[in-house]
């Protein structure tokens, strides 16, 4: 995150960008001032278009004890007349007072404050447990085996691999090498689900067993044998090495901000601050981000299907073992 960000700030920029329906979003940018020719900070900028004309709406963030007053509104409509700004909204994590609100209105800049809901139904927002757990995993591999099947009158033998060594496809065409298979394979959006689901924290090692292995059209795999000369099938890839998972939880709020319905809360993910935000606007859609250190992963909420299901590539057998 921006380093003069704070937790409000990340908060209204997680909620506009729930809110934003293919507008650009960012936060802590800088707009050239048209008098000094200075780059000033704008906590968070939207960038959308209104038919064929490009728009620019910015929202300043004040987190103080106290309710913003008219000072602050003064101040921030006379920053953003020197900016290309075409609408302004101030938030106040406090409120403001009523000159404030006045002023405001007749400026026509949008106001919104947080209003925390003290016992409200966080199910709505993020399951029927009204928390959120997370979970961070580090993986290492130290040996990878793979079982080639019977060739003529090769029996069936195990092979450790070297990460250099080749596999290939039917008719000796070359694929890739082991650690370029291995790194894919653990990259992938099937290993991460199932190491967020199947990982525990007393895991120390790992175990994954892939049989069969095929490519993603499901051709087999060949190793080859130099002496004699032969193609062999790979039967099945195993890899293994040392692990560490961390699990946590969100603490969450609820409130409003504005009209939006919002639930928040933070953590510490592997030593880095995390942000979770779910919201739900006037039309009742429901959307979840999480912010971590300079990255946002961003979800619409919704429950999972047969059809997800059915959309996960069938790999072949995997397990997770701890020692």
């Amino acid at each position: 995150m921006p380093k003069r960000s704070n937790d409000f700030q990340r908060l209204v920029y997680l909620v506009r960008l729930n809110l934003a329906e293919g507008a650009e979003v960012a936060e802590s940018t800088m707009m050239r001032d048209r008098l000094t020719k200075r780059f000033r900070e704008v906590d968070v900028v939207i960038k959308g278009r209104v038919g064929s004309q490009p728009v620019v709406v910015c929202i300043e963030c004040r987190d103080q004890k106290r309710v913003a007053d008219v000072g602050w509104v003064d101040a921030m409509k006379a920053k953003h007349e020197r900016l290309n700004t075409h609408a302004l909204l101030l938030a106040s994590s406090k409120g403001f007072t009523k000159e404030a609100e006045d002023v405001a209105r007749k400026y026509g800049i949008e106001l919104f404050t947080l209003e925390k809901q003290e016992g409200a139904d966080l199910a709505q927002l993020i399951g029927p447990t009204g928390s959120l757990w997370h979970k961070t995993s580090s993986l290492s591999v130290d040996k990878v085996r793979i079982r080639v099947a019977i060739a003529e009158d090769l029996p069936v033998e195990t092979v450790v691999t070297s990460p250099d060594n080749l596999l290939y496809l039917e008719g000796g065409v070359e694929f890739c090498q082991v650690k370029e298979l291995v790194e894919l394979l653990l990259k992938t959006e099937h290993m991460r689900q199932y190491f967020v689901r199947e990982g525990k924290e007393e895991h120390v090692r790992f175990e994954l067993i892939w049989e069969p292995p095929v490519d993603l059209t499901g051709r087999p795999f060949y190793m080859q044998k130099l002496e004699p000369k032969a193609f062999r099938a790979v039967e099945s890839i195993r890899i293994t090495g040392p692990c560490t998972f961390q699990i946590g939880r969100f603490d969450f709020q609820q409130g409003h901000l504005g009209s939006v319905q919002v639930a928040w809360g933070k953590a510490s993910i592997a030593g880095r601050d995390a942000m979770a935000v779910a919201t739900r606007d006037e039309s009742g859609k429901t959307k979840f981000s999480v912010s971590l250190k300079g990255s946002v992963r961003s979800t619409e909420v919704r429950p999972a299907s047969p059809e997800d299901a059915a959309s996960v590539p069938k790999m072949g057998t995997f397990t997770i073992s701890a020692t």
